[in-house]
């Protein structure tokens, strides 16, 4: 496990010109919230989640996701009907509950003052993701969002983290990615980027994680 590096103290390579930030499990606090959503939802058809499910699907698009789940338990059920069911049960929760990492919104600020462009890319959809942005009044910081699985792949696609960097206007060997999943980090190095791991709670494999992030740090 590589040493952990407090947020205050984060710095990147000097060629760094922006920072993109994955959101569940990074900027919010929110991994919690779809464990218990998996867990009502299978449960709802007799399963429980395996302990490998939550790190499988974390990476995905919210329709890939939904075809993983169908195959994987056999589900007579279409993509779109389970998503529909997951999108209304998680859209309270963003709407009014899901907190952001304590030392989340100080380090954007302290990243925008210091000349970084920001950027999102994520799993959730837009209508889950920007009400809880804009709850937490942080939504002016980005200068991107970029949402995986609608217009684009998934964030084990180094396609999306291409996309990412094109929308922020510099090249993939200029941005540095915050991510608490293995697959995101590594596929964001294969696409030349700077991968820094966040070590959160319901995330799965630390171990993992640091080994596909080239440094680690904790926003709880």
């Amino acid at each position: 496990m590589k040493r952990i590096i407090s947020p205050d103290q984060l710095t990147f390579p000097s060629e760094i010109k922006a920072v993109i930030f994955d959101l569940d499990g990074t900027l919010f606090d929110s991994m919690g919230v779809w464990a218990q959503i998996d867990i009502d939802f299978l449960g709802k058809r007799g399963l429980t989640p395996p302990p490998d499910y939550m790190e499988a699907i974390t990476p995905l698009g919210f329709r890939a996701t939904a075809e993983y789940t169908i195959r994987r338990f056999r589900l007579n059920e279409t993509p779109e009907a389970l998503m529909e069911e997951w999108h209304q049960m998680a859209v309270e929760a963003y709407t009014y509950h899901v907190p952001l990492k304590p030392q989340a919104k100080p380090l954007l600020e302290r990243l925008k003052a210091e000349g970084y462009k920001l950027g999102i890319t994520s799993a959730s959809s837009q209508e889950l993701a920007l009400p809880c942005l804009n709850r937490h009044g942080i939504t002016g910081l980005f200068d991107s969002i970029v949402t995986a699985g609608i217009h684009c792949p998934g964030k084990n696609d180094p396609v999306v983290w291409r996309i990412s960097a094109a929308r922020l206007g510099v090249t993939p060997r200029e941005c540095a990615v915050l991510d608490d999943v293995a697959a995101a980090l590594s596929a964001a190095e294969i696409a030349g980027m700077f991968p820094v791991g966040v070590l959160d709670q319901h995330s799965g494999n630390h171990q993992a994680v640091s080994d596909a992030a080239r440094m680690l740090t904790v926003l709880d």
